[in-house]
């Protein structure tokens, strides 16, 4: 890299939290072009055997990086490596391969690219854009196997320079599987997205990881030292002294301050005036539980079960969903687990949407639309919820519930699998609490109705704020539209709670606003007894909580509820959340840590 060194900053999206410095190492792997050329018949069985090998060695490889991902406590790797293993013994990648080198005297590698030029162009035809990057788990396949094909060099994470941070076109989930943890400071990429396989992998190793970034720059600029924030999706090549001393500044401001805030894990989540919140953790990987019960959580508010499905290229079965939960609702200790059936739809791929090519996926088939739809599938997760609660306290969650009819059908499912349970002698709960999402504008005006029929609801303030202002927070044109504070939101959110209460169930917020600290004496002075955060966020919103008066607090709902605007109200919020001490103001302009 030549050029001058001056302070470039780059912007992407933020995949997984956290800020890093280190310096830039450039990770690529070029695909070599493959001859093709003819054999002879005495030659097919050796070619065959020379396959086997390769395909033996290639398994043999990602079985060993399951066992260290297993080791490391990252399930959720293993399990995407576990899809590996069985796309290697699928019939296209074995005796139809062998069969392909008989027929056409072929040599081995040609046939193998001309299978994976076939994959490659079904998955084209893919409009979900999300599914479609399955596909780079295909070309991590391909290049472990002809690597050993061809006795080629293997370039590896797991040898990257100390302080190195990370640039890649894309990563290929046995990259991020290799990676270093004591040596990668971070990732940055130009492809990929959140439920890519790669991101998962980051996440569970705890990596900072920002994806959509344009840095073909760096063939032009000389760059020593790199700073990535994995909170805002900020890449600074090239610091300016004062802009590295500020970084090095927050990195270990965040750390001291999160330290503090972690030691209170055995204190309550109460207010000055005692006002207790019950505060929970929303899971999707297993290596969260222990930060749980180090936090002090009182318990899972939302178990994203989707997760499962993620990781694989079907549905999970029922007995596999059940050891599951049953792990889980054991690891929890007696503290309540809530479960939300399948949330599969407008950003997260599935299996059946292959062949529904929705314009506006967003407003589809999805949740628990998709799973009424697909009966047998929501049945055999409902089983296995209902038999995962006979081993603690299980409350099941529905998503996405839109009116009254979506719930009482669903309801009625939960029904008649719990009667054919019955009469097979399986063992459950004798009472299991059932919830709904509002996450839908429909859903909270109606939440009257709903709250009826419910054990408790639960606020998704994501979807809410997306679809109550038609704001797509994706798209960077419309983003300063997308807004917590607009003034629909809250008093949405005020018109749930009032239901609730009135209907003497408990009403949960646990979308990214029951996460920011601003927003906490906000939320707890409108009503809402309960908060469901991600388990590193414990800590800070713990912190918040036992610096709020309820009497203030209910004092600032009051005076924002009759505000106009969300710029009005975000002020106000400010201002109030500055009275607090300073050591959580840096926390929460991060947004994470």
């Amino acid at each position: 890299m030549a050029g001058r060194s001056k302070e470039i900053r780059l912007k992407g999206s933020p995949i997984c939290a956290g800020i890093a410095i280190g310096k830039p190492y450039l990770f690529s792997f070029t695909q070599e072009n493959v001859p093709e050329f003819s054999i002879a018949s005495e030659e097919v069985e050796e070619e065959i055997s020379r396959y086997r090998r390769a395909l033996l060695r290639s398994k043999n490889e990602v079985q060993q990086l399951k066992k260290q991902l297993e080791y490391e406590g990252a399930w959720e790797g293993a399990a995407i490596l576990d899809s590996h293993l069985q796309i290697m013994q699928d019939p296209s990648m074995t005796t139809k391969i062998e069969q392909e080198i008989r027929l056409t005297l072929k040599n081995t590698e040609s046939i193998f690219q001309a299978a994976i030029k076939a994959y490659e162009l079904k998955f084209k035809k893919i409009t979900d854009k999300v599914f479609r990057e399955r596909l780079i788990d295909i070309h991590d396949i391909a290049r472990r196997i002809l690597r050993y094909l061809r006795e080629s060099v293997h370039i590896t994470l797991a040898d990257v320079p100390s302080n190195s941070v990370v640039f890649a076109h894309e990563l290929a989930p046995s990259d991020t599987a290799e990676a270093n943890r004591q040596s990668i400071e971070a990732f940055v990429t130009q492809n990929g997205g959140e439920t890519s396989h790669a991101a998962i992998m980051a996440k569970a190793k705890g990596i900072p990881f920002v994806a959509s970034v344009n840095f073909p720059v760096l063939d032009s600029v000389k760059c020593n030292c790199v700073i990535v924030d994995g909170c805002r999706g900020d890449v600074i090549l090239n610091p300016t002294k004062s802009t590295l001393l500020k970084y090095k500044q927050l990195r270990e401001q965040l750390i001291t301050q999160f330290d503090t805030l972690a030691q209170t894990g055995n204190l309550e989540a109460e207010t000055i005036d005692g006002y207790k919140v019950r505060l929970s953790a929303n899971v999707e990987m297993f290596n969260e539980l222990d930060m749980l019960h180090e936090y002090g959580g009182n318990g899972i508010g939302l178990f994203r079960s989707e997760y499962l499905f993620l990781t694989q290229d079907s549905f999970p079965s029922e007995e596999e969903q059940y050891h599951v939960y049953c792990r889980m609702v054991e690891n929890m200790r007696g503290l309540p687990v809530v479960i939300r059936t399948f949330d599969i739809g407008g950003d997260k791929f599935g299996k059946l949407q292959r062949t529904r090519g929705e314009d506006n996926p967003f407003l589809g088939c999805r949740a628990i639309r998709l799973m009424l739809k697909e009966r047998e599938t929501f049945k055999s997760q409902l089983r296995a919820i209902v038999r995962a609660s006979a081993h603690g306290d299980v409350s099941i969650l529905f998503p996405m519930v839109s009116g009254l009819p979506e719930l009482m059908e669903a309801k009625s499912v939960l029904k008649e699998v719990q009667e054919e349970l019955r009469r097979n002698d399986f063992v459950m709960a004798d009472k299991l609490k059932v919830g709904c999402m509002i996450e839908v504008p429909s859903a909270a005006i109606t939440c009257d109705a709903l709250a009826k029929e419910c054990d408790f609801l639960s606020i998704g303030t994501n979807d809410l704020v997306g679809y109550s202002l038609a704001v797509d927070r994706g798209n960077p044109a419309m983003s300063y539209l997308y807004s917590p504070t607009h003034p629909s939101v809250i008093r949405l959110i005020k018109m749930i709670v009032v239901e609730g209460n009135r209907n003497g169930i408990p009403v949960t917020v646990c979308g990214e606003v029951a996460a920011d600290p601003r927003y906490t004496s906000l939320l707890l002075g409108l009503g809402v007894h309960e908060l469901s955060v991600a388990s590193r966020y414990l800590p800070l919103v713990k912190q918040a909580i036992r610096y709020t008066s309820i009497v203030d607090a209910s004092q600032l709902a009051e005076d924002i509820l009759a505000m106009a605007t969300a710029q009005e109200i975000q002020e106000a919020l400010m201002r109030k959340y500055e009275e607090q001490p300073s050591s959580l103001h840096a926390l929460a302009r991060k947004g994470n840590y």
